[in-house]
């Protein structure tokens, strides 16, 4: 069985925020790197119950880790003051998918203004 970790924690996030959260995995024991994307045919990351997102169509690989995008609306959906999960499953050529072997918990933080601003 392939245990995959998360090498880098997520602390929090702030509902109304963007920005790419920068996640970098390691299957057993080793840092997924560059060289390893041709091996892979998705990578899903899910943020509480409704944010999901699917490498390569959403996000990038840069410096060894993924890049997350977060949109405004994403951390706004975002139950204020709660603590959510956040998961991966990596998707490789070949069938097999292989999930974090823990979940991570991620702190939401409020945001007094729930206005999402345009660029």
């Amino acid at each position: 069985m392939s245990d995959l970790s998360c090498i880098e924690t997520i602390p929090c996030v702030k509902q109304g925020d963007a920005y790419d959260l920068r996640i970098a995995l390691e299957l057993n024991g080793e840092a997924l790197t560059a060289e390893h994307l041709p091996l892979l045919h998705c990578v899903e990351f899910m943020l509480g119950d409704g944010v999901r997102k699917v490498w390569p169509a959403e996000g990038s690989f840069l410096d060894g880790a993924f890049l997350m995008p977060l949109t405004q609306a994403d951390t706004f959906s975002l139950e204020d003051g709660e603590t959510v999960e956040f998961d991966a499953r990596v998707h490789f050529i070949g069938g097999a998918v292989v999930g974090l072997r823990k979940k991570l918990r991620v702190k939401v933080y409020d945001a007094l203004s729930e206005v999402i601003l345009n660029e």
